[in-house]
């Protein structure tokens, strides 16, 4: 069980290590916002990303599972098939829904959930090339991840970034644009990739056959998904455009600016999702695959809590140093550092629901996703509606935890029923409740200040050292994080 861990483990340092690098660049655009655009402009690119996760999950259609569920390790022909039926199958889905945003782009401008004034429409008509672009990518980089192949993955994914982060510096600094520009750099880096994959795909024009055969089963075991992934996107984007109906594009941008500080715990979860489907899917059939995911959750449990007492700690300290056009995050959106706690809170849960949901996929129940992800989409909008006019974005924070923690209790009640795992509940308990007590033990200290500096130091060993004493973290833990210190 150790050595398939540290698999996993390997994997998933290699997609975080290209996931770090990605996102310290991309990290770098929440300085470059907070200094050069209003508090409105940067709400109103928030509400615009926010409307593409939506248009993303529609032009997929659910193949993005179906082809890691449809593909087999040892069939090559079989997997040029499915690769090739996926892939056209988001081409000819993209099209539509791009071309009709594009046409009606004045009136989608104007509408409640974006209120974009002057060149909104032009700005909406470069928006809808992003989810085109990115569509026709999904399957070429999914191809990566299940061939376990995450060094040209990471490469792709992080020239892609780079290409976005600088074009952002060009346009907002260099030549004075705002929201435009903006979005004119995430079109053009979306659109920078697709051109370096086109030799990749340009088989898939080639090849015969396939495409009537499995599109149907592809999408028989696929749209089940979308409900899902669509109530997924309102939990993770939605507080964006009710926060906008609800106060304003400004307060939009105070919570969007601190909700991204978050980032290194929404980070970890992230790469751990690129490593773990492969992982469970990949070893579903071994003898002891449940104790290894009851394993799993521990573990990622211990890790989350390393990193939520870091970025918790440290953060004030980071927004205070100089960069281009002041402080790292102009001091103006300073109040809002409290929400990043809440926000790593519900990135915990959000990892927890990933962990769970191996047992449906393996099972392929996925019929049960759109029933939880659906009461945490219900449960997201309506505690947002319910708590922002009472605590403003801090509501929208907390509504967030709501959700996924709804989520959660909702999926583990059908994943037990048919793929049950004995999750060591105990260990998980003691790193949380260490997690959160040390932190509040911390909390009580002035920030910044070095009192609470040497503090929030010592606080992260301390956490070590009960888990080992508590028995959560032993010496195969220890052997696995060395040995991979040592790759």
């Amino acid at each position: 069980m150790h050595s398939k861990i540290r698999s996993l483990a390997t994997d998933t340092v290699v997609y975080g290590v290209s996931t770090v690098l990605g996102r310290f660049l991309t990290f770098f655009l929440t300085p470059l916002y907070s200094n050069f655009l209003s508090a409105s402009e940067i709400g109103d690119v928030a509400a615009i990303y926010a409307m593409i996760a939506f248009i993303g999950i529609v032009y997929s259609l659910g193949l993005e599972p179906a082809f890691m569920r449809f593909w087999k390790k040892d069939d090559e022909e079989n997997n040029s098939s499915v690769f090739r039926t996926a892939f056209l199958g988001v081409a000819v889905l993209s099209l539509v829904p791009t071309a009709c945003i594009m046409l009606f782009a004045q009136v989608i401008s104007t509408s409640a959930v974006l209120q974009l004034e002057g060149t909104g429409a032009s700005i909406v008509q470069i928006a809808a090339l992003i989810p085109f672009f990115d569509a026709l990518v999904l399957i070429p980089f999914l191809k990566l991840r299940i061939q376990r192949k995450p060094g040209q993955f990471a490469v792709m994914r992080l020239l892609s970034i780079v290409v976005n982060v600088v074009l952002n510096g060009l346009f907002l600094i260099g030549f004075g644009m705002h929201t435009e520009g903006v979005v004119l750099a995430g079109a053009v880096s979306s659109a920078v990739t697709f051109l370096i994959f086109i030799p990749s795909v340009r088989a898939v024009f080639s090849a015969q056959g396939g495409f009537i055969a499995l599109i149907k089963p592809m999408l028989k075991y696929g749209l089940p998904t979308v409900p899902a992934s669509l109530s997924s996107i309102i939990v993770q984007v939605a507080d964006r455009p009710v926060l906008l109906m609800l106060t304003s594009s400004a307060t939009v941008g105070m919570y969007q600016t601190n909700f991204r500080l978050a980032l290194p715990l929404m980070m970890f979860v992230t790469v751990f999702e690129y490593a773990w489907k492969p992982f469970y899917l990949t070893h579903r059939d071994d003898a002891d695959a449940k104790e290894t995911f009851a394993r799993v959750l521990t573990l990622f449990t211990v890790a989350c809590g390393v990193i939520f007492l870091a970025t918790s700690f440290f953060m004030p300290y980071v927004v205070r140093l100089p960069f281009v056009g002041g402080r790292f995050i102009n001091p103006n959106f300073w109040p809002g550092l409290h929400i990043i706690p809440i926000i790593m809170l519900a990135y915990f849960f959000n990892g927890v629901f990933i962990n769970v949901a191996a047992g449906l996929h393996i099972s392929m129940k996925t019929i049960w996703l759109p029933v939880a992800t659906g009461a945490a989409a219900l449960l997201n909008i309506a505690a947002t509606f319910l708590l922002v006019p009472r605590i403003d974005y801090v509501g929208a924070a907390w509504a967030k935890v709501v959700a996924y923690i709804g989520s959660v209790l909702v999926l583990f009640y059908f994943a037990q029923r048919i793929y049950p795992i004995k999750y060591n509940f105990k260990h998980v308990g003691i790193a949380v409740v260490t997690c959160g007590l040390l932190y509040l033990l911390v909390g009580i200290l002035p920030k910044p200040s070095t009192p609470h500096f040497i503090a929030s130091t010592l606080a992260i060993a301390v956490y070590g050292v009960l888990l080992a004493a508590a028995g959560v973290i032993g010496k195969s833990t220890i052997n696995t994080l060395t040995g991979l210190l040592r790759r």
